[in-house]
Formats: structure tokens, C-alpha cells, sequence
């Protein structure tokens, strides 16, 4: 079994009613990825975060859009391509006790290079015998006991150890993935994305990163890749036949949706039909950026964030 600690952000801002909305749907959409994949997963939710516990098995399915045949792997590419989620760290739980954890991080610096810098980067959430400040300290301490080489950089270590308490667990991990980001899927209004090439689909992404249900109307022949990524971020897409411009206010009413999505730019933009709002998220955004957006839909990457190395 392997555990992910899940981070979100700005849905943690919400009112305490809409926060307990967002987070029960963020935990909906994890567990609908992970199943959708073919991995056995459980969902746990802690104040200000999310767990993933993702069983190990060969009968797992390779996940849609990762290369790796490994099950964690697959996982945590999944996580970190669903909406919401902003970083994700693959942790170790053991019991709060200082000792077990300075035996833990001493076995962690055991692997390091000769003469490695390296920090504790503790966090602390609840009522326990110690502060963060000396839970770093005694890590920091029981490493240096094991491998008096090492030295101690706070500013900027080759090497970090998270060490994050929360109530009567402890976590110790070494990386800090980035992810996606943004607001869970379906937490917001339906729209739909008029899709005549690849540069709709990508703006229907950015709206879908927002929280909205998208539904795709095909005017045209698709591009195949970004048309299938776009379905690994949103699973379950729904389509519609062509509709013209003229039909498409009638369409969105049928369908409940609070408007269309375009990817126009200055010189695709035309007169929309009256009667439904048209966003176009790309019309203001430089070429060089729509470029890193698509690239972003088609890897399967989420933007470039915070990330930490791994002894080797």
C-alpha cells in the first residue's frame, strides 16, 4: 500500500459550507480517476488535506496517458492531473514518538553523498509534547549522529526531509510534487466548448480548471491528441453533434449551461449570437503562453512548480 499526501489550495479559502462542498467533490473526482485507471484506491480526508491510499497490485490497469507500468507511478500522475489538488508528496506514516522519528531520519541520511548538505523541514498541526522548532532539531540531530559528514544548510540543502505532524500521526516524505492546481471539476457551472480545432479544447481546459462541467460540441474534425487528453482530464466528457454558431444560445439553454467556450484569438473573434454568455480565455493570452498550455494538455504534465530531489 502506498500513501499520497494530497495539498489543495484555494478551495481551503471557501466559507465553511461551500469548503465542505468542494472538498466532499475534490474527493468524488479523486476516486473517479484513480477507479477509471484501474486502481484500487481509498480516499481519506484530513483537516486541510487529502490522503490517497493506492493498493499494489499487478492486476492494477496501466493508467490512460503514463508511460510507467508502475502502480504508484501511474498514481501519482493521476493525482496530480485532477483539479484542485496543487502538490502531492508520497509519505511515510509512522507514530508521533521523536524517537521513531529520528530513527527514520537517520536512515533517510544514511543514504546520502559524502559531505551532502541538507535540512528538516518541519511542520506541525495540533497539541503535541514538542514544537516544530525542536522536532526539526532532533531530526536534524539524529541524522548528524548517524553520518557527522553531512552538513546542516537551512537556506538551500541538497537535500531535504519533510517531516509534517498532524494531530497523533506523523509523515516524513522527500518531495514535494506539483500539480495542477485550480478548483475541483463540476464545482461550478456547465458550459459548452464550441470546438472547431485544438486551440477550443484548450480554452475548454482552462474553464474546466476552474471547476466548470464542460460539454463538447464538435464543429469540425477534432485533432486526435488533443481531443483524447482533454478526456483524461475530464473524464466522462459528453458531445454534440455540429450546431451552428446561430443554434448554439438554443442548445446551451436545453442543456443548462451558463455559456460557451471559444478559443478565438484577435483575428477568429466574430460577432457571437445574443442570448448566452461567450467566454474566450485565449483572446488576451500571448502565443508563447497558449504554446505552454498546449504542451501542458498534451503531456499530461501539470505547470512546472516546487520540486525536491531523491537520493539515488
Amino acid at each position: 500500500m502506498s500513501l499520497f499526501l494530497l495539498r489543495y489550495g484555494e478551495l481551503g479559502l471557501k466559507a465553511p459550507g461551500t469548503r465542505r462542498r468542494y472538498e466532499q467533490r475534490l474527493a468524488e473526482n479523486l476516486l473517479e480517476r484513480l477507479t477509471l485507471a484501474g486502481i484500487e484506491a481509498r480516499i481519506e480526508k484530513m483537516r486541510g488535506r487529502f490522503f490517497a491510499h493506492i493498493a499494489e497490485s499487478s492486476d492494477n490497469a496501466k493508467a490512460p496517458g503514463v508511460e510507467s507500468d508502475n502502480t504508484t507511478d501511474n498514481a501519482a500522475g493521476i493525482l496530480a492531473r485532477t483539479f484542485g489538488i496543487i502538490s502531492l508528496s508520497q509519505v511515510d506514516e509512522l507514530p508521533t514518538e521523536l524517537e521513531l522519528l529520528g530513527n527514520a531520519a537517520a536512515e533517510w541520511g544514511a543514504t546520502l553523498p559524502q559531505g551532502a548538505s541538507f535540512a528538516i523541514r518541519p511542520r506541525r498541526t495540533g497539541s503535541h509534547s514538542f514544537t516544530s522548532q525542536q522536532l526539526g532539531a532532533d531530526l536534524g540531530a539524529a541524522v548528524l549522529a548517524q553520518r557527522p559528514d553531512l552538513k546542516v544548510n537551512l537556506s538551500a540543502p541538497e537535500w531535504a526531509l519533510h517531516a509534517e505532524v498532524r494531530d497523533k500521526r506523523a509523515f516524513l516524505f522527500r518531495k514535494v510534487l506539483p500539480a495542477v492546481g485550480g478548483l475541483p471539476l463540476h464545482t461550478q457551472g456547465k458550459v459548452l466548448v464550441h470546438a472547431e480545432n485544438w486551440r477550443d479544447l484548450i480554452a475548454g481546459w482552462l474553464l474546466a480548471k476552474r471547476g466548470c462541467t464542460l460539454e463538447l460540441v464538435e464543429q469540425a474534425q477534432l485533432p486526435k491528441p488533443e481531443r483524447a487528453a482533454l478526456e483524461l482530464w475530464h473524464p466522462r466528457l459528453r458531445k454534440h453533434p455540429k450546431t451552428s454558431l446561430d443554434e448554439l444560445p438554443q442548445l446551451a439553454h436545453r442543456r443548462k449551461a451558463h455559456g460557451v467556450v471559444v478559443g478565438w484569438d484577435a483575428q477568429r473573434m466574430v460577432a457571437p449570437p445574443t442570448g448566452i454568455t461567450w467566454h474566450a480565455p485565449l483572446l488576451a493570452l500571448p502565443a508563447e503562453r497558449v504554446t505552454v498550455l498546449r504542451e501542458i494538455l498534451l503531456e499530461q504534465k501539470p505547470p512546472e512548480g516546487p520540486s525536491g530531489k531523491e537520493p539515488e
